[in-house]
């Protein structure tokens, strides 16, 4: 049996407040970016009639001083303090408030303001969104405005673990290009794959055991091939205990360094089988490079031969084929980078983004 949807309000939005909830906006992780889009384009601007904006953060000591107009509000990492925000500000009057809900953990603490008239927009990103859901959430869930998810990929993986759920309308809204600084233009070396992103034994699903099991494979066509691999986390001791010649661990490095590791990487490869989305394509793709990746999300940012290669990750032998492809097919790798770029430009720069969050929120167009 379906639970109703009858709590879902569909009257047009009017809002003298927007409350983004989020765990944390100051992180590398992608809720963080996610939420720093958001906010964004939340900030006051001219000729958009909308409210003061308020940033409720589970975990982040500051506000970014990218913005300055937004009251920040954060509970220093303590849960309860955190859920005592939606219970004090829920006494008041809410018909014009509008929740941002980053991760769906943190819906109950937008119940208060929802019962007192708040419209509630629940962000489905990624994994939390892909296993059945607690009553509470599933009830808050039921008495949204909207509900938005940053990919197909992550609709029908929510839509088939909840099926009580099933008919409620979801709006895609990807998220776009996380900003890092331009690296200088120079020549790039071409010889090594790039994979970057959390070594975390939660998170084993991101392909970095893969990628080391078939390097050597890969060395028998191309001896000299190189895997450079960028992050950290508490996986990274045994990743780097199982690796072999060709391999190369760079820890966790800064932002410009990461810029120069796109720029100079002959390819990105990352066959992860459950990513919510994959803002690392994106940021292989600005800096012209084409990318490697699994089925799934990454679908809907890689057209397979135009701009990178899409493999089935269970098939290690189709893995090797499209890293070695890449590596000796430099006219290929580039055309795909060239491709890759103006997509990116086109799809996820700050326009596109504005304009699907507008959307969204209903607000007209950007």
């Amino acid at each position: 049996m379906r639970l109703p949807l009858s709590f879902v309000n569909t009257t047009p939005l009017r809002a003298d407040r927007v409350i983004v909830l989020t765990p944390k906006m100051g992180g590398a992780d992608g809720i963080s970016e996610m939420t720093r889009q958001w906010v964004h384009v939340l900030q006051p601007k001219a000729g958009r009639d909308f409210g003061s904006l308020h940033v409720w953060s589970l975990d982040d000591e500051r506000l970014p001083a990218s913005t300055p107009s937004t009251t920040f509000r954060t509970a220093s990492g303590n849960r309860s303090r955190f859920v005592s925000f939606g219970f004090l500000d829920g006494f008041a009057s809410a018909p014009n408030t509008v929740v941002i809900a980053m991760h769906l953990q943190l819906l109950p603490v937008a119940l208060p303001l929802v019962w007192r008239g708040a419209r509630l927009i629940p962000v489905l990103m990624g994994i939390e969104a892909w296993t059945p859901l607690p009553s509470l959430v599933t009830m808050a869930i039921q008495r949204s405005w909207k509900v938005a998810a940053i990919s197909n990929h992550t609709v029908t993986r929510f839509r088939t673990a909840n099926p009580l759920l099933v008919d409620m309308p979801i709006t895609v809204c990807r998220p776009g290009l996380p900003l890092l600084p331009q690296p200088a233009a120079d020549a790039r070396t071409d010889d090594f794959a790039l994979i970057v992103g959390r070594m975390c034994s939660r998170e084993r699903y991101k392909g970095h055991d893969a990628l080391i099991d078939v390097w050597p494979l890969v060395r028998e066509v191309v001896p000299g091939a190189r895997l450079v691999i960028a992050g950290d986390g508490d996986d990274t001791a045994r990743l780097r205990g199982k690796a072999g010649a060709g391999i190369e661990f760079t820890g966790r490095v800064d932002e410009a360094k990461l810029a120069g590791l796109y720029r100079d990487a002959a390819f990105f490869v990352m066959p992860s089988t459950d990513e919510g989305f994959g803002l690392v394509y994106l940021e292989a793709m600005r800096a012209s490079t084409p990318c490697i990746a699994a089925r799934g999300a990454a679908e809907e940012i890689i057209t397979d031969g135009r701009d990178g290669l899409i493999v089935d990750a269970e098939n290690r032998d189709a893995l090797v084929a499209a890293i070695v492809r890449l590596f000796l097919d430099r006219q290929g790798r580039q055309q795909m980078g060239t491709a890759a770029a103006q997509r990116v430009e086109r799809e996820f720069g700050p326009i596109a983004v504005e304009r699907r969050i507008c959307t969204v929120l209903e607000l007209g167009d950007a």
